[in-house]
C-alpha cells in the first residue's frame, strides 16, 4: 500500500510540475472568407405578411397561405407566430394602432366556445376556426374580413424575444408597418 501511494503521489507531482509558460508564437494567418448566408448576407431576419380572409363553409372555415405562392422561403426550423387582429385602440400619427393577439384566441358565444387556431409546415400556414359552436350560424363579426398578422423567424431568434407582444416582435425584428406584406384569400 505504501508503494501504491509513494507511486500515486509521484504521478501527481510530475505531472503538475510539467508546464509550457513559455512565451505565445505570432497569431497564424487569418481563415478564408465564409459564403453567404442565405440572400447574399443582406439576408432578412424575419417575414411578416398581414392576411384577410372569410371564413365559410366553402373553405371549410379556414385559410390557407401557401408559402412558395407568396415568394417566402421557409425553413423546417423557423417558427411561425400567428396573431388576429382584435381592435384598434385610438391613433397614432394619424394612423388607427391596430391590437393584435397571439392564436389560439378562444371566444364564448352563448356558453359555446369559438377558436381561432392554426398549424403550420415549412410549406404552409393553415388558420381555421375550431370549436363547439354551430360555425355556419356565427355572427358575420366573427367570419368575415378577419385579419391577421403572421410571422416567420428563425426557431433560435424567437426564443429571445416575447412572441407575445407583435410589438416586441416587429421591434425586435426592425420591421415598420411599411415592410409588411400583403395578401388577401
Amino acid at each position: 500500500m505504501k508503494k501504491i501511494f509513494t507511486l500515486l503521489f509521484m504521478s501527481v507531482f510530475a505531472l503538475t510540475s510539467c508546464s509550457n509558460d513559455g512565451p505565445q508564437g505570432p497569431p497564424g494567418p487569418p481563415g478564408p472568407q465564409g459564403p453567404p448566408g442565405p440572400g447574399g448576407g443582406d439576408a432578412e431576419i424575419g417575414t411578416v405578411i398581414d392576411l384577410v380572409g372569410t371564413f365559410n363553409a366553402a373553405n371549410d372555415y379556414s385559410l390557407l397561405l401557401d408559402f412558395n405562392e407568396e415568394n417566402i422561403e421557409v425553413f423546417e426550423s423557423d417558427a411561425v407566430l400567428v396573431y388576429m387582429k382584435t381592435g384598434e385602440d385610438g391613433t397614432a400619427d394619424g394612423a388607427p394602432v391596430e391590437v393584435f393577439r397571439m392564436l389560439p384566441q378562444t371566444y364564448y358565444i352563448n356558453g359555446e366556445a369559438l377558436q381561432y387556431n392554426f398549424d403550420f409546415t415549412f410549406f404552409d400556414v393553415l388558420i381555421f376556426l375550431d370549436g363547439t359552436v354551430d360555425l355556419a350560424s356565427l355572427d358575420t363579426d366573427y367570419t368575415n374580413d378577419r385579419v391577421f398578422r403572421v410571422v416567420i423567424v428563425p426557431a433560435e431568434f424567437a426564443e429571445t424575444m416575447d412572441t407575445l407582444n407583435i410589438d416586441a416582435v416587429l421591434k425586435s425584428l426592425d420591421i415598420q408597418e411599411m415592410d409588411i406584406k400583403k395578401a388577401n384569400f
